[in-house]
């Protein structure tokens, strides 16, 4: 009986994480290289510090399309497997990539 009720929590929590890592595939704009594998975010993030937007998760020769201000609100659409890098968008679309520790969940940023 113990065994039954230890695979079931094991079972119970594997596709809990399964859940939180869904992959997705977001829409991209043109310029923007996709990455391996995204991963679902059911975080919403604000701008803890000033960052560019980049058009490759590596940013290494990674074209800027934009900045973020501390305190803008970001439409967070996925996380970058395997990196700490998450898509960010507009209208739903993929305009690059920035680092997520300059974003804060937006119930935990203090402006």
């Amino acid at each position: 009986m113990r065994k039954f009720i230890l695979a079931a929590i094991v079972a119970v929590s594997a596709a809990g994480s399964a859940i939180a890592a869904d992959a997705v595939n977001p829409r991209l704009a043109a310029d923007v290289t996709k990455a391996a594998g995204f991963e679902a975010l059911t975080t919403q993030y604000v701008v803890a510090n000033p960052t560019s937007i980049f058009t490759n998760h590596y940013m290494y020769g990674s074209k800027v399309t934009g900045q973020l201000q501390r305190g803008e609100r970001v439409d967070a659409l996925a996380k970058v497997r395997g990196y700490e890098w998450v898509l960010v968008g507009r209208n739903g679309e993929g305009i690059g990539y920035v680092p997520i520790s300059m974003l804060a969940p937006a119930d935990l940023f203090i402006p």
